[in-house]
């Protein structure tokens, strides 16, 4: 009776250390597709910004309100402009080269 127990009770207890090590296989996983899935996002957005028509080259001079900006434009004149809603607008100081669309102005990266 206690031979069946004690035996169980290794069972139990190697079932639990693999349980362990597969739950740390999946979490390694997880993180891996994750960094794949923003490497392949970021690859498809590249992807695009290559498909997609030219842009402007210009440098920010200074920042009008939270949406609005006064970009210079590397062919001469200066622009008010805005800025695309996924872009990180505290990256944007004076000084920073963007590009912006050749149609509406707005700062696409």
């Amino acid at each position: 009776m206690a031979d069946t127990r004690e035996k169980g009770l290794q069972d139990y207890r190697k079932k639990l250390l693999e349980h362990k090590e597969i739950d740390g296989r999946l979490k390694e996983l997880r993180e891996q597709l994750r960094e794949q899935t923003k490497q392949y996002e970021k690859s498809e957005n590249d992807l695009k910004a290559l498909q997609s028509v030219g842009q402007i080259v210009g440098e920010v001079l200074k920042q009008l309100t939270e949406e609005k900006f006064i970009v210079k434009a590397t062919n001469g004149p200066r622009y008010v402009v805005g800025c695309r809603r996924q872009l990180d607008k505290s990256q944007l100081k004076p000084g920073t080269r963007v590009a912006l669309d050749m149609t509406t102005l707005t700062i696409m990266r």
